[in-house]
């Protein structure tokens, strides 16, 4: 489990960061993404919504497995295998908390992370300098939590409305387990409800085009294809585990590239 603690010069005068792989997010079947990610998500992940943990309204999220515990997308030895790496892995380990006591929102630093060193070594990368200050690697990882925290506050205002809308409903997906027997339902995702999208009112629609939001419902609505190549992944993380070896080189376009033989169909 993660450890975060607030960011301060007198505990992390001395700690720094040193490289690490993606060995906490094997068991990530989702991960939050903010709308202005999409073009760079689309290419390889599928995108859905979920339930906020606070009940109230959707979250947009990559999805990553529609097996509860994998992540298809790490590689078994750590390493990410899946292009684009969404804004919440960049940041790791760091994220913005709310600070309850105090009503504002502090850096925090996961310190149970493999990349986190409490006595920063010459290998590692200073979080703060010999007089205490920031280092310009800190900074920017301050300002890339802000800019990230806008950019999903503008998601979720957008997610809103789409549910306002009425057109986010349950996604009804089902996966067939590996050893052959009945397939199981996927519980937890939502997704657009294409046909009352398009029976939305002009004025409503006019709305949704205006703030963007729209842009994330047809976003959602094209990466559904994506689901072809994470049922491909997932069935070459689970012949690589049998085998007890691993893939070294994994070929995304080969795995999320359109099929010759496709069915092609427009319904505008």
């Amino acid at each position: 489990m993660p450890n975060y603690v607030p960011l301060s010069k007198s505990r992390h005068r001395e700690a720094g960061l040193v490289p690490a792989g993606y060995d906490y997010a094997l068991q990530q079947a989702v991960v939050p993404v903010a709308a202005e990610e999409l073009p760079q998500v689309l290419p390889t992940m599928a995108v859905a919504f979920i339930s906020n943990t606070s009940g109230d309204g959707y979250q947009l999220v990559a999805l990553q497995s529609l097996q509860a515990g994998v992540n298809v997308y790490v590689h078994t030895n750590g390493r990410w295998i899946g292009g684009y790496r969404p804004a919440w892995y960049r940041a790791h380990p760091f994220r913005l908390m709310q600070e309850e006591q105090q009503q504002r929102t502090v850096v925090c630093i996961d310190e149970d992370s493999k990349a986190f060193e409490a006595e920063a070594d010459d290998s590692a990368a200073r979080l703060f300098d010999d007089e205490g200050e920031p280092t310009d690697r800190t900074r920017s990882t301050v300002k890339f939590l802000e800019q990230l925290q806008k950019a999903t506050n503008v998601t979720q205002a957008l997610v809103g409305q789409l549910a306002e809308a009425g057109v986010v409903v349950p996604w009804p997906l089902k996966v067939k387990p590996q050893d052959g027997g009945d397939d199981q339902e996927v519980k937890g995702l939502f997704h657009i409800d294409e046909a009352a999208l398009k029976a939305l009112a002009p004025d409503t629609l006019s709305l949704l085009a205006a703030s963007g939001a729209l842009s994330v419902a047809y976003s959602q609505l094209l990466s559904e294809h994506r689901l072809q190549g994470l049922s491909r992944l997932y069935h070459l993380r689970t012949t690589a585990n049998r085998q007890q070896q691993t893939a070294d080189d994994v070929d995304l376009e080969d795995l999320f590239g359109d099929d010759d033989d496709d069915d092609l169909s427009f319904n505008f």
